[in-house]
Order: structure tokens, then C-alpha cells, then sequence
């Protein structure tokens, strides 16, 4: 029979149902009573062990065996790993990865409290800084709800860069999304959510955020949205800056992003800064005052303090030409005719009110298709009619008008003929039927207020230009009179010559390739209808060059695209959409056509930044084709002109007459702010002399130019980036090094092998000798093979290994080994904090004790390489280690937290032993 076990109150015990409890009375007639999580309950004596904590565990085992250390070594390294300090350097995701990112993401990370304000130039890859961040936060065990809020028109954008390139595994919140919250709280059942903030900020949305749990990271990119403003004594708050404010007593972690945080008014940037940290100002004038101080809330690095690992300038320098011309005759005419449409129809949407408001959409997009390509207008022109005769047709089936219905029907098949080039016969008949089919479905379809919002957002890039042609062509409810005669008429003095535009685009090809024939060309185009007429006429007068059309679709199409464009016997031209302004690297190419320009000159510097970016060697030059006769042409023409003058009081022109980027981008950005470009464009139409549209354009250029000057004096003590920070980083190679053999080491344990090729790359082989994947540890080769992993501490491999060897029994990791170090005994920690404010922190501590029960830094040098020492039996005895671990070590623990502030003031800390390895001197009989 054992032995009886006598439990006295306040004793930890565990039963098999109840799980762990205490004892709260003493044991009569073999029973005790004892609390539990469930509550108080009578059990019997016989049903109780008792509790052993984790560090009795480790300590009631020490073995010397090879098995023994190298199991102990795996459990040490699944903790340490992902608390490196070079972790964010570690990324397996296949990006360029900058030095001032790998800093600002190790400074947030290691940041107490986390609330800051990220304020970046454009294209210093502020999304890859958040990633990075989210990522970080998710290896150190610190991030299990986090929530994005972005504008509605880059939830796509965000979803792609972190689920495909991070692996990040977040949801889409919306009715687009992959989560609504229709039934139940989507809020308290979904850890990682990505949502527009117009999404967000409805007062139903907010109550039920604040009812789910508390986020561990919430990021609100485009943060300028953010807005509270003061008229007099009342301050005004948007719903965007409600919707923050509710947030961040709801989050432990708060990051705002935004390249253009300040818009030249000190009130609405000190609220902002309010969300950070409310005590750090006591308004406006003390931030002005003590603008130095700002740098313990916000970051913000230039292109000019940004550079490669080596040093040298992140940014090659750029020419920007605009080449300007006049339609001819036919073209004009048409384009006049066009004119007066869109005159009727913004005339007629406007006296139509709410109900108007998507033929005054409809009427937008036309505008920016035919600022496009005239065949990019007359592709929607047909499928609009298309549509109309369809609508037309269902209204007369309504009315029992059989007789209507069916000549309508029999035209719209015969437009479809013609539009979708389907043969006339029995095949094609079919087809056709098909198509009128799905078209009636669309056209039934009730229209999408979030997607007309979506459309109309003009960051919303690729998706916009898509919805918004479709849109174009589908609502037909309302319509102006005669809408199918006058498309028609316009069918018919469509010019039938070659575009201005493409000829002299092709002329500009040919003069290039005279040049230099194997020269790679960059060529933008919002619209399908403009990309599939430049395809076929560069073809056409350029047979053999090669034409690859970036179109859209998922990540993996737009780098299929980008590699066969890459190839050095590939295409010679690249003709992109929308798609192709966020997501893709074209450094390799040095020449960029701007064929149509994006209304929002933003757009053009993102266009810009495909080819003028880091890894770009020669200067990128770029030429914007304008019809300088057309509004779009005239109001960018007198835009360029204005950011000229501002330039040259500023001596902000080089010697080629370029602005200097980074005025052009703080201008523009701040201009942004104070434009609706869609509605400066539309009043343009109703203004041939563009008299008010010049007014309008020189009030807020001149205010952007002030803004700028205003950000520019308060931002001036901000501390910049410089590469001496990234020292500590720049060597990837012993931690890419310690990933490796810890991944190698872990799956030898269950019969796996990483075999090392002959060209840097490594293959994993299963049991079978089946390769299961292949991987690098070069960043630039993984880059180049889509075939290829990049190693790194969030590589799903890695990330398993760690999950499966953080989970190591406690009873597995107490190891004996030989030293002369010893005897003693050397442990590490894993400590973790809790701030008052829910600020939560993690850091192995190494602790090394002689058998003299003082600190024993000589054992702490050791490091993880004490598991390769040869094993030794001449360990301590159980009741030795105890005393040791609790009149000695937790002792010296808790002095070494408070020594060295690791648990923060009036916060918290759990201590989790993850490494035991007593040292002592090798006997002859010992194990090696």
C-alpha cells in the first residue's frame, strides 16, 4: 500500500474532474474540503495528489543523456527564439526589408506603453512596418487580438500584404468581408480582424467593440482622418475621431500610421496626439513649446534619412518629363459631343437629388474613362447601351408588352454579337443567351451603397477602377432621355484613326529602343479598354518586342506578371492597370509612360514608386502623355505649373527643372487633404475658361504649401533615422544561423533531414526521402523564385517547431552536464510582464548559482552552449535541488527584477522556469 498523504488547509492539490484546487478544511472520515475553479466540493482523500508547480516539476528530474540535453536545448531555444533582438530583421516573408524598418519595428515592440503615431514619408513602407510589428508581437506570444482599421478603399490592399506576405491569418469585417456581425458579436469571436473605418465607426459598431474583449494591438492607417476641430471654445469631434477615442482605453497597444499626420492646423495634431498620450501636452501652444517631446510619440523618417544596409542612398535620383499635345479634329469633336453627355448628366443627377446619385457616379466614371482613351470610353459607351436595352426590355415584359420586349432583346443580342465577339451561329447563339443571362442577373442586382462608396474612394486604386467601369455600365435605373439614341450618335462620330496618344507613346517606343533595343518599359492605364488598346498596337507596330498586361487579380497573378516582365529574353513592355500601383517591384526597369493620368496626383507618385524605389541603379525616368486641349490635361498642366512657382521660392528645382521629391510628395500630400479632385473635375466641365477651377486649386495649393512649411518647423526636433541604429541588426546571419539548427534539430527528432544543395538553398526530405519543401537563407534569391522559401523565425515550419517544443514537458528539461564552471546550476526564466495599463512584456533571464549559493556569472556566460557539454551523473539529490531553487534562486530573482525595473511600477510578473542544467566537475564512470 503507499503511504497516506495527510492535507492540511491552504495545501495546493489536484483532482482528476476538478482539476487544480485548495485545501480549506481539514480531513475528516477521508474526505476534505476544497476549493476549486468550479466552486467549493467535499472529495475524497484517495481522488487528491498534490499539486506540483511547474518548477517542482522540472526539478524532480535531472538525467545527462544525449536524448535528455537535446530535447532540453529545443524546449530553452522554442522560448528564446522569437524574443531575439534581432527578430524583426528574421521575417520569412519575401519583401525588401529596409534598416529603418527593422528599427522602428524593435523599437515599438520593445516600447512601454506602445502608443505611437508612425508618420513616415510616402513609399517608406509603413504597411511592411505595421506587418513587421504584428508579426514581432505574435512570436513573443504577445498578440492574440489585433484589429486593423483602415480606409475602405485599401482593406483589400491590407488583407493581400498581410495574409500573403506575412501569413498573418486575419480576417476582412464587412459586408464584403469574411465576417459580418449580423448574428452575433463578430467583435468577441474573431482575434485578428481587418475593417474599414466607415465600417467601424457607426454608434451600434462601437458598442459592440467596446462590449468584446480588449484588443492587444489596434492600427488606424491614414490616422489624419482622425479629426477633432475647434471653433472658438467648442471643439468638434468626427465620428473617425470618436470611433479612436472609444478605442484606445480599449486596446493595450495603439498605433496610428500616416505619411501626412499634420494638415497645417497645430489643434488638430495635438488631438490626435491626445490619443497617444494625453498628459504628454497641455494643448497646442505647450506642443509648440516643447515640440521635443513628441519624439516619445511619434516617429517619422525621411526618404532623405532613409538608406540600403551599406549606407548608400536608398533612392536613385528621377527625371519627370510631361509631354503635352492637342487632339486633332475628329477626336475633338467627339470629345465635345461626350462633353455635353456628361453636362446633361451631372445636370440631370443633380436635380434628381438622392435619387440622382448614381447617374452623377455614372457620369464621373465616364469622365475619367474618356480621360483614359477614347477606346477605353467607347468599350463602356457599348456595354452601357447594352445594358439600357436590356433594362428597357425588362420594363416592357412588366408592361405585357411582348412585342417590345422582343425587338429589344434581339437588338441586345445583337449588340452582344459585336461586343463580345461571339460567331452567329448555332455555338454562338448559345453563348450569347449565356451572357444576356448573367447580364440580366447584374442588372437586377440592387445597387451597393458600400460599393458606390468604394468606387468613388480614390485610394481605393485597382478595385475602384474595376467596380467603378462596372458600375458605369450596370446602373441604368436612372437615365438621362434618349440616353440609347444619344450613345449612338456618339458610336457614330467615334474617330476611327489611330489615338493621338498612341502614336505618340509608340513614336517615344521607338525612339527608346533605337536606342537601346533590349530597354524594359513601364506603361500605366487606369482602364481595360486603354490597356487592351495598347497591347495590340504596340504589337501591331512592334512585332516580336513582346507586351505582358498586368490586368489584376491576386498577389500571385501580379508577380507571374512581374517575373515574366523580369525575364531578360521576356517582354520588353509592361502595360499595368491600377493593379499594378501597390504590390509589385520594378526596379529593374528604368523607363515609366504615364499613358492617362490618375486625377489624384498621389496616385501618380505611387505609379512612380514602382520603378523609382530601393534597388533602382540608373536615374528613373518618366514621361506623363497629356492632351493638353482636354480639362483633365489643362487642370494637371496648371497644377504642374503652380508646384513649379511654389518650387522655385522654395530652390526647390534641380538643374533639370524637377521639383524636388520630397516637396512634390509633402505638397501633394497635404493637398489631398484639401481637394475633392472628383468634384474639382466635374465643376471643371461647367467652367471652359477654368476660372474657378484655377481659383480653387491656387486657394489650396497655397494652403498645402503652408501646412507643409507649419509641419515642417513643429517636426523639426523629431529624431531622424540613422544607421548606426541598425548595427545591432544588420548581421542576419548568426540569428538566421540559430533558426536553422534549431529547425534542423527538431525535425531529426521524428525522422526528417535538411539537406544542404550545392546552390544555397536547402531542401527538408520526410522519412521517405520525399522533399517537402525547399528554402533559403538569402533574402534576394528568395525574392527572384517564387518556388522558394526564405527562412525565417515566422516560416510555418519554424513557427510549428516552436509551438511543439514550447509545450516540452517540465518533467524533460532538467539536464546534468560536465564543466569546470561547477559545480553549480544555471537556469533561465521566462519572465512576463503586466503593466497597470495591461502592458505586457517577455525576456529570458539567465541565472547562474555555485553550490556557495551566490551568483555565478561564469556559469551565465555559458549560454545555450552548455547542452553540448558531455552528460554527467554526478548530480545534486532532489531535496538539495529544492533547497536550492527556493531558499537561493527565486530569492536571487526576485532581486535581479527589481535591480534591473524589469516588472514595471504597480504592474505584475509570472516567472516560468524553461532551462534547469546543473554543472559539475566529470567523473570517469560519467555518461559522455
Amino acid at each position: 500500500m503507499s503511504e497516506a498523504v495527510a492535507y492540511n488547509p491552504g495545501q495546493r492539490v489536484g483532482h482528476a474532474e476538478h482539476g487544480e484546487g485548495i485545501v480549506v478544511d481539514s480531513e475528516r472520515n477521508g474526505y476534505v474540503r476544497a476549493f476549486f475553479a468550479g466552486g467549493e466540493r467535499l472529495v475524497a482523500v484517495t481522488a487528491l495528489q498534490p499539486f506540483l508547480s511547474r518548477t517542482d516539476r522540472v526539478i524532480s528530474s535531472v538525467a545527462g543523456d544525449e536524448d535528455r540535453r537535446r530535447g532540453a536545448w529545443l524546449g530553452y531555444e522554442a522560448h528564446a527564439l522569437p524574443l531575439m533582438e534581432s527578430a524583426a530583421a528574421l521575417t520569412a516573408a519575401p519583401i525588401d526589408l529596409l534598416p529603418h524598418q527593422v528599427v522602428l519595428t524593435h523599437r515599438i515592440a520593445t516600447a512601454s506603453p506602445r502608443r505611437y503615431l508612425v508618420a513616415d514619408e510616402v513609399g517608406l513602407g509603413k504597411t511592411i512596418e505595421a506587418a513587421l510589428l504584428l508579426r514581432e508581437l505574435a512570436s513573443r506570444g504577445e498578440l492574440d487580438r489585433a484589429l486593423m482599421v483602415v480606409p475602405a478603399g485599401l482593406v483589400h490592399n491590407w488583407h493581400r500584404e498581410i495574409n500573403e506576405v506575412f501569413r498573418l491569418e486575419f480576417e476582412v469585417f464587412g459586408s464584403e468581408g469574411d465576417v459580418t456581425d449580423r448574428k452575433s458579436n463578430a467583435f468577441a469571436k474573431h482575434d485578428r480582424l481587418i475593417a474599414s473605418i466607415d465600417t467601424l465607426k457607426r454608434p451600434a459598431r462601437i458598442k459592440r467593440l467596446l462590449e468584446a474583449p480588449p484588443w492587444d494591438l489596434v492600427v488606424f492607417d491614414e490616422a489624419h482622418h482622425l479629426t477633432a476641430f475647434r471653433n472658438g471654445k467648442r471643439v468638434t469631434k468626427t465620428e473617425n475621431y470618436k470611433l479612436a477615442e472609444a478605442l484606445k482605453g480599449h486596446a493595450r497597444d495603439l498605433v496610428l500610421l500616416s505619411a501626412t499626420p499634420h494638415q497645417g492646423d497645430h489643434f488638430r495634431f495635438w488631438m490626435l496626439v491626445q490619443l497617444l498620450n494625453p498628459t504628454l501636452f497641455r494643448g497646442p501652444e505647450d506642443m509648440v513649446d516643447n515640440r521635443h517631446r513628441l519624439n516619445s510619440v511619434v516617429f517619422r523618417r525621411t526618404k532623405a534619412d532613409a538608406c540600403r544596409p551599406d549606407g548608400s542612398p536608398l533612392f536613385a535620383r528621377r527625371w519627370v518629363h510631361t509631354e503635352s499635345f492637342t487632339m486633332v479634329e475628329e477626336e475633338r469633336t467627339f470629345y465635345t459631343a461626350l462633353k455635353e453627355y456628361l453636362e446633361d448628366g451631372f445636370a440631370l443627377a443633380q436635380r434628381q437629388g438622392n435619387t440622382g446619385r448614381a447617374l452623377g457616379f455614372v457620369m464621373t466614371i465616364f469622365q475619367k474613362i474618356a480621360a483614359s482613351s477614347f477606346a477605353a470610353v467607347r468599350r463602356t459607351l457599348r456595354r452601357r447601351i447594352l445594358m439600357l436595352t436590356l433594362h428597357e426590355a425588362i420594363l416592357k415584359d412588366q408592361e405585357l408588352d411582348i412585342d417590345a420586349r422582343e425587338q429589344l432583346l434581339t437588338e441586345a443580342r445583337e449588340l452582344i454579337h459585336d461586343e463580345f465577339e461571339v460567331p452567329r451561329d448555332s455555338v454562338g447563339r448559345g453563348q450569347v443567351d449565356a451572357i444576356l443571362a448573367d447580364l440580366r442577373v447584374k442588372l437586377l442586382k440592387k445597387l451597393n451603397e458600400e460599393e458606390l462608396e468604394l468606387a468613388s474612394d480614390s485610394s481605393a486604386g485597382e478595385f475602384a477602377a474595376t467596380v467603378g467601369e462596372d458600375m458605369a455600365i450596370t446602373a441604368v435605373s436612372l437615365a438621362l432621355p434618349e440616353e440609347r439614341l444619344r450613345i449612338r450618335e456618339l458610336l457614330r462620330i467615334f474617330p476611327e484613326r489611330r489615338e493621338t496618344k498612341v502614336e505618340k507613346l509608340l513614336r517615344g517606343l521607338g525612339a527608346l529602343w533605337e536606342q537601346n533595343p533590349t530597354e524594359k518599359v513601364v506603361i500605366f492605364a487606369t482602364y481595360l479598354g486603354t490597356v487592351d488598346l495598347l497591347g495590340r498596337e504596340i504589337e501591331k507596330a512592334y512585332p516580336g518586342q513582346g507586351v505582358v498586361v498586368l490586368r489584376g487579380g491576386d498577389h500571385g497573378a501580379k508577380l507571374a506578371a512581374e517575373r515574366r516582365f523580369k525575364k531578360a529574353d521576356g517582354p520588353r513592355v509592361l502595360v499595368c492597370t491600377a493593379a499594378g500601383r501597390e504590390g509589385i517591384n520594378l526596379q529593374f526597369a528604368r523607363i515609366l509612360f504615364n499613358f492617362d493620368l490618375p486625377w489624384n496626383p498621389m496616385d501618380m507618385e505611387q505609379r512612380i514608386g514602382r520603378i523609382h524605389r530601393y534597388g533602382q541603379k540608373y536615374t528613373a525616368q518618366v514621361y506623363n502623355l497629356v492632351l493638353s486641349d482636354t480639362i483633365e490635361g489643362r487642370i494637371f498642366l496648371l497644377l504642374d505649373e503652380k508646384l513649379q512657382e511654389i518650387a522655385k521660392t522654395l530652390g526647390k528645382v534641380d538643374e533639370n527643372g524637377n521639383i524636388a521629391e520630397d516637396l512634390r510628395s509633402q505638397v501633394l500630400g497635404q493637398l489631398s487633404e484639401r481637394l475633392t479632385y472628383d468634384k474639382l473635375y466635374r465643376e471643371a466641365l461647367g467652367d471652359p475658361e477654368l476660372r474657378r477651377t484655377k481659383e480653387e486649386l491656387e486657394a489650396a495649393l497655397s494652403n498645402a504649401s503652408e501646412a507643409r512649411k507649419v509641419v515642417f518647423e513643429l517636426f523639426q526636433d523629431l529624431d531622424g533615422f540613422s544607421l548606426d541604429d541598425y548595427k545591432p541588426f544588420a548581421d542576419v546571419k548568426p540569428g538566421l544561423e540559430r533558426v536553422l539548427g534549431f529547425l534542423r534539430a527538431s525535425l531529426a527528432a521524428d525522422g526528417h533531414r535538411v539537406e544542404a544543395q550545392g546552390d544555397g538553398t536547402y531542401v527538408v526530405k520526410n522519412a521517405e526521402q520525399r522533399a517537402v519543401c525547399r528554402f533559403t537563407l538569402d533574402r534576394e534569391a528568395a525574392r527572384a523564385h517564387a518556388d522558394l522559401d526564405l527562412l525565417g523565425l515566422d516560416h510555418p515550419l519554424v513557427q510549428e517547431a516552436i509551438h511543439r517544443w514550447q509545450a516540452t514537458s517540465p518533467e524533460s528539461i532538467g539536464v546534468a552536464v560536465s564543466g569546470t564552471e561547477g559545480p553549480g546550476v544555471l537556469t533561465w526564466w521566462l519572465i512576463e510582464t503586466r503593466g497597470p495599463s495591461g502592458e505586457h512584456r517577455a525576456c529570458v533571464l539567465p541565472l547562474g548559482v555555485g553550490d556557495d549559493g551566490k551568483r555565478n556569472a561564469h556559469l551565465e556566460r555559458l549560454g545555450a552552449g552548455v547542452f553540448t557539454r558531455p552528460g554527467n551523473l554526478n548530480g545534486t539529490t532532489p531535496a538539495a535541488r529544492e533547497a536550492l531553487l527556493y531558499e537561493t534562486v527565486e530569492p536571487m530573482l526576485e532581486r535581479e527584477l527589481r535591480h534591473r525595473e524589469i516588472v514595471p511600477e504597480g504592474g505584475s510578473y509570472a516567472a516560468k522556469l524553461i532551462g534547469w542544467v546543473e554543472v559539475a566537475p566529470a567523473r570517469h564512470s560519467d555518461a559522455h
